[in-house]
């Protein structure tokens, strides 16, 4: 996976809190739907069915134009932005393709062209929920991107990944797309060697 190395990308390193009555909503997962952003989650703190705000750090990654516009949809949502930091990549981006690279699938996730016939129920949308570990090698890659890079909808519903990078973190996620879909994004998140609970 490459982050883009258009010249005049944008970084935005934020930090936001996501007050209670917004845990079930898929807000990250609009960002980079609807905005067409990157966004790598760095740290993150959301309790399962808790009353209290969760927070996120993350880093988030487009056009001048889609930055500004995602941010404007979270303070549309009253969501408090703690901290905004902008920079401008260069020429050169951060490629993270060896960290994928050297992770093999085992026989059962590697063909995605399984001998199914997709379009019978292409048209049905399914929600699945999972715990998934978040090993520290995948700290700076945006594995929720992947996994709405498949047409996927994606709620955290609970999340700690602490800012320590010597530890493992997990999120608990709630994915809602057809059958296929969410097939191919359990198969992304095995390729690259996490570990999920169903």
């Amino acid at each position: 996976m490459m982050i883009s190395t258009t010249v005049n990308s944008t970084v935005s390193d934020i930090c936001i809190r996501i007050p209670q009555h917004y845990h079930r909503q898929p807000i990250i997962s609009r960002l980079i739907s609807s905005y067409d952003l990157t966004v790598n989650i760095a740290a993150a703190l959301l309790k399962v069915d808790s009353i209290d705000d969760g927070w996120f750090n993350l880093e988030i990654q487009g056009s001048f134009q889609q930055v500004e516009a995602g941010i404007a949809y979270l303070q549309k949502l009253d969501i408090e932005i703690e901290q905004l930091n902008f920079k401008i990549l260069g020429k050169e981006g951060i490629d993270i393709s060896d960290r994928c690279s050297r992770f093999q699938s085992s026989p059962q996730i590697q063909d995605n062209q399984a001998k199914f016939d997709w379009s019978l129920i292409q048209k049905q949308t399914n929600r699945a929920k999972f715990h998934v570990c978040i090993s520290k090698h995948y700290r700076y890659s945006p594995v929720i991107a992947g996994l709405v890079s498949f047409g996927l909808t994606v709620n955290i519903v609970g999340a700690s990944l602490n800012t320590n990078t010597k530890d493992d973190g997990w999120f608990d996620l709630e994915i809602w797309g057809n059958p296929q879909q969410i097939v191919f994004g359990l198969r992304y998140l095995k390729q690259l060697g996490l570990q999920i609970w169903l």
